[in-house]
Formats: C-alpha cells, structure tokens, sequence
C-alpha cells in the first residue's frame, strides 16, 4: 500500500473518531457499529441508505434538500419561464489582496526588463523612441542578446499573467449553470471572458463533490475540492475556486434540478 493510500486511511479514521457522521437524509446520527473506515461506509439503518464515510464526515455530502430561495452570499437562484440558473462568485478578498502583492512585487521587477527588451526591439526595427529613452542611461543591446532577453523572460512574463488572472479571478470571476430546456450550459470565467461547457440534462447521473489530495513541497497533503456532475459520457468537474458553502449550494442545486431519483 502506498503511503498516499495510507495517509488517506488514516484520515479517514481520524475523522470517523473525531467527528459523529449524520445521515443528510433523515438528519440522525450513525452509530460506531454502523461504520467501515476501511470500505469508506457509513450506513444509516433508519434510512437503509449507505453513504461515505469521508463525504459526511469532511462536510463534502451534497444536500439536495437546500433551501434554494435562501442562498449563501456571494450565491444566487433564479427561476424563470425559460429555465433555471444559479451560481456563485468566486470573490475571496484574502486571497485577492496576497495575490495583488505578489502580482505587483513580480511583474514590477519583470516589467523593468521587459521594458529594456521592447526598447531595444524598437531600436533594431529602426522605431523612435521615447523622449525619456533617449536622455536615460540605457546601453544599446545587439540584436542577439535582445532574442535572448525575450526568451529568458518568456517564463517571468506567462507567471506574471497567470497571478493576475488569479487576482481577478478572486475579485470577478463566477461560476454559472443555467438548465433550459433539457440543456445545460456551464460557464467559469470572468465577466465574458471564461469556458462555457454544453451537456444534456437527461445524461446526467450523480451530482457529487470529491476531494482529491496533493502533497506539497514541504511534505504536507492538502486537498483539492471540486464540484463533479457525473454524465453518461464523461465527468464534468468545476468548482474549485468557490468556498465551501457557495460551493456546496451550487452542487446541492444541481443535484436537485438535474438527478432524478
């Protein structure tokens, strides 16, 4: 057994010891001997239901039950005669300003030199300059040296726009399902910028949230959760940038409006 596999076991032993998992059915709690941390089950009698372990114990249980006209902040529910659509934002003003920060610190020091690169560019394809270029102290570079300045830099530059994508994704950036008429239509973005994914609601089979661990680089696991509509053909997974309690709206939603039981 791997030692992933056996963090995780443990885990989930450790949970089942600190935390008394209840049934989201008939809201009951689950005795002891009614749960397996090894096959990850925890069985309700009274609803004659089995559900995991791990999902009801580190809060990742979809509630279809939700109240959708009471959602969470930053959540929404809207119901019209063309369809249904909900969502939530993914504004997290914490991890908005360390990511404005680092954005700043990182592309202040990289904009330096790219600002060297662009002038000595313009230089070789014969371009004026700045008044404040030509009065600076800066050295022309050879056309050589200017190529590879753009290639060293080209790594400093695509980091710099990821965190600023991340920063305006923390500010901006939403998470939407609309469902009409038998389709559905995903979008994750920010404002018109974002991935818009198309299924047929009829294909859909299980709504459910997963949390997929990944070790750091100081040794230590952390999870990734993330929304999974489980379809016929694939899995359509999002959700990851959202909170805990927008997202497990959005997913109790879902799973209310597209699982027929």
């Amino acid at each position: 057994m791997s030692s992933l596999a056996v963090n995780q076991l443990f885990e989930k032993a450790m949970s089942a010891l600190s935390v008394t998992p209840v049934c989201p059915h008939c809201k009951r709690a689950i005795p002891s001997e009614d749960v397996n941390v090894a096959n990850d089950i925890a069985f309700c009698r009274n609803c004659n239901l089995s559900h995991s372990l791990s999902a009801l114990t580190t809060g990742n249980i979809v509630d279809e039950d939700i109240d959708v006209s009471r959602p969470p902040a930053g959540s929404w529910f809207d119901r019209d005669g063309s369809g249904v659509k909900f969502g939530a934002t993914h504004r997290s003003l914490g991890q908005a300003f360390g990511l404005l920060f680092f954005t700043l610190f990182w592309n202040g020091i990289v904009s330096v030199f790219v600002g060297l690169a662009t002038v000595s560019t313009l230089r070789h394809f014969g371009a004026s300059e700045p008044a404040w270029v030509r009065h600076s102290n800066w050295k022309y570079m050879p056309l050589g040296e200017v190529i590879f300045l753009w290639i060293f830099l080209l790594p400093f530059i695509t980091v710099g726009l990821l965190v600023l994508a991340a920063f305006l994704n923390c500010l901006l950036g939403r998470t939407e399902l609309r469902i009409q008429g038998g389709e559905c239509f995903l979008y994750t973005g920010i404002g018109p910028l974002g991935r818009c994914r198309r299924f047929s609601a009829s294909e859909v089979t299980d709504v459910r949230i997963e949390s997929n661990p990944w070790r750091g680089n100081n040794g230590s696991y952390n999870r990734n959760t993330r929304i999974v509509i489980a379809t016929n053909g694939k899995s359509i997974c999002f959700g990851s940038s959202l909170n805990d309690a927008r997202r497990r709206f959005v997913a109790g939603a879902a799973r209310k409006e597209l699982v027929r039981q």
